[in-house]
């Protein structure tokens, strides 16, 4: 049970304020204010409220009020006057003065009584709510509170994802994610998670990505139940920190990770790992696709006379020409020395695929027309087409690989597809 300090050396004032609140409240009496805040100093975690004979507060000065007002532990503990007769007028302004939520006498109704400390109570621990949310401002992170109903109670800080229309008086408190956000996925997202959250009392974590006003920010967001005095679910408490750093390092690593850095293509891992997952997992019965095997010609030869930055220079041009003439759905990769792939999804005729072959040809041809590599520099092509050629990439690879081994026995600078017509006839 919760307890209250009633400061008061008049019997009477202590034996009707006693019986009144002792069904709610444990009352503990001092008949001193210095006996009283020795008592407070020793149990002032256990006191939900003070009570003090105003009489005793004035002949003291208000001594004990001074204090209350003063020390910081004691700054959640409302004070409430008490007194033997009705109050004056000028009773009433010096408790307003003193820093006092309320005047009770004896008279006053216990349901009365209890209904104003109650309210003193409230109002102290929502006064408190508004100094916490004061310090928590301080923090980087942001800090908010949810009701059970899904709706906001309180939040440190005002993210710039929020539609507060610039107003400066704009509140969170009583909205929803849905009325709030600018990002609809993302506040149904969040609804989403703390729906879950309330029915199942099981928290989660997880990172959103917004893009505001052209800024990029990534967001953890870590939420968690919040329980009544009956062990009922009442709400959610939540942190969101500014991840935005440590995301934008992690896809850089995994895109080191899975690029070629010669070429800027996908590396050889990467490139099969992605095609493999578009033919088993994206792939439509009526959707045609193709397999490219690329092969820069003589690339040896230019190695072995011309050096390895001249050959280098040759793969990087060779790669830009690829990622330029290849579709945003396209896969592109360097998957050997001098080998590249390149899958084509959904294509309404091979013909696309010769037409992509003839182009990166030409491509390379005009980009060392003027250079001393002219005469060295070519590609040899070898097209697989699916479903035709094959279903998944194992069977894609090798019927695309036989066609460029036909192109390399049969003078190199040409492009094939697997059973079909090369480029210069020949089946």
């Amino acid at each position: 049970m919760n307890g209250i300090l009633l400061i008061a050396s008049n019997p009477t004032v202590i034996e009707s304020f006693t019986a009144k609140l002792a069904p709610d409240y444990a009352v503990t009496a001092a008949g001193s204010e210095d006996e009283g805040l020795r008592v407070l100093n020793e149990r002032h975690y256990g006191f939900v409220a003070v009570l003090i004979d105003l009489a005793l507060a004035r002949e003291s000065g208000f001594t004990f009020a001074g204090h209350m007002r003063e020390l910081s532990n004691f700054s959640t503990v409302p004070m409430l006057a008490v007194s033997e007769r009705w109050p004056t007028a000028e009773d009433s302004d010096l408790v307003v003065e003193q820093g006092f939520f309320d005047l009770l006498t004896i008279n006053l109704p216990r349901s009365l009584a209890i209904l104003k400390i109650n309210n003193a109570i409230r109002a102290k621990d929502s006064l408190s709510l508004s100094e916490l949310e004061k310090m928590l401002k301080e923090l980087p992170a942001c800090i908010f509170l949810k009701d059970a109903e899904g709706k906001y109670v309180f939040s440190t800080q005002y993210w710039g994802h929020l539609n507060t229309s610039g107003d400066p008086n704009w509140t969170i408190r009583g909205k929803t994610d849905l009325e709030i956000r600018k990002d609809r996925l993302n506040a149904l997202k969040a609804m989403d998670a703390d729906r879950k959250i309330l029915k199942t009392g099981v928290g989660t974590d997880y990172v959103i990505e917004e893009n505001t006003a052209g800024k990029q920010e990534f967001l953890q967001l870590i939420k968690r139940p919040v329980y009544d005095e009956n062990g009922k679910i009442s709400g959610i408490i939540a942190l969101i920190n500014d991840v935005t750093d440590h995301q934008l390092l992690k896809r850089e690593l995994e895109k080191r990770a899975k690029t070629d850095t010669l070429t800027g293509l996908l590396n050889k891992s990467a490139a099969q790992d992605l095609v493999h997952m578009m033919l088993s997992n994206y792939r439509q019965d009526d959707e045609r696709s193709a397999l490219l095997i690329v092969d820069a010609d003589h690339f040896k030869r230019v190695n072995d006379s011309f050096g390895h930055a001249e050959g280098d220079r040759v793969l990087g041009e060779i790669g830009r020409i690829i990622k330029n003439c290849c579709r945003a759905a396209d896969v592109a990769g360097r998957i050997g020395g001098d080998e590249f792939l390149i899958f084509m999804r959904h294509i309404e005729d091979p013909e696309n695929a010769c037409r992509l072959a003839e182009r990166l040809q030409d491509h390379v041809a005009r980009a060392f027309a003027g250079d001393r590599l002219k005469r060295h520099v070519s590609l040899s092509i070898g097209i697989a087409i699916c479903p035709e050629n094959g279903r998944d990439y194992e069977q894609l690879f090798r019927s695309a690989d036989e066609a460029l081994y036909y192109v390399k026995e049969h003078g190199r600078a040409a492009y094939r597809v697997c059973h079909g017509q090369d480029s210069d006839g020949e089946q």
